[in-house]
């Protein structure tokens, strides 16, 4: 009987991977026959519209995760709504010493809350999928996030929540939920300021806080459309005999 029940949950198990690894074909299906299709109508017109600038962003970090990689687009779908897509790549080992080689795609729709002279509030829910190159098991994850953005004169927010959903993939991993949080000031044209607040909560039974740190944030212009981000906080989940120092730097182009 044990084995019996053991085969349905495997079978589950399998099936609901194979589920998430269609859905995302679909999705991508249905964005490439949408782009598709609207550049080939507009083509058909001797009077076609200019096709909408899209915008790109590359970024590299260094932090407790190591080096990695992000790249990102926006395509103006009209009335401040973009569909927005970005990749994510790691390549370092995991805590347990196993291998890890993580490549993360990402989609979703951006849109104004709030939209005036004096501020702004943005926000862009995404759903993505990730996978881990190391091995041919995948796929790795599911994650819901969303961003919130909020320029307003010389200020400038910026929230990130996102979830790890992996035990739905492997029933012996957990999940987590990551926030990062910060607001600057521009001094100038070159240099902003603000503080910064992160934390990492594990989901289940065996989860809780793992990560909560605070400090503060420099970001320097380094030319146009070009930012060196430095964060530099204190850890209070640290261990006996750790200073707490931790942080983050990352340098991003925009085009």
């Amino acid at each position: 009987m044990n084995n019996y029940w053991g085969c349905r949950v495997q079978t589950f198990s399998n099936l609901f991977r194979l589920t998430a690894v269609l859905l995302l074909i679909c999705m991508l299906s249905i964005a490439d026959f949408s782009t598709a299709f609207a550049d080939g109508h507009e083509a058909e017109g001797e009077k076609a519209e200019e096709k909408p600038n899209i915008s790109g962003w590359f970024q590299i970090d260094i932090d407790s995760l190591g080096p990695y990689f992000l790249i990102g687009a926006s395509h103006p779908l009209g009335d401040g709504i973009s569909f927005d897509s970005n990749i994510y790549v790691n390549g370092n080992p995991g805590i347990d010493g196993s291998r890890k080689y993580l490549g993360e795609f990402d989609m979703g729709i951006s849109f104004p809350v709030i939209a005036n002279d004096s501020m702004a509030l943005l926000l862009t829910p995404m759903l993505g999928i990730g996978f881990n190159y190391a091995t041919p098991d995948g796929p790795y994850a599911l994650y819901p996030q969303i961003f919130a953005i909020l320029p307003a004169g010389k200020i400038f927010g910026f929230h990130w929540t996102i979830s790890t959903l992996s035990s739905i993939f492997d029933d012996e991993s957990l999940n987590e939920l990551y926030n990062r949080t910060y607001f600057t000031y521009a001094l100038n044209d070159t240099v902003a300021i603000g503080p910064q607040f992160e934390s990492v909560l594990g989901l289940g039974g065996d989860g809780g806080l793992w990560v909560l740190n605070f400090g503060g944030r420099i970001n320097i212009g380094y030319g146009e459309n070009n930012t060196l981000g430095i964060y530099v906080g204190y850890e209070t989940k640290k261990e006996e005999g750790q200073t707490g120092l931790t942080g983050r730097m990352n340098f991003t182009r925009r085009w």
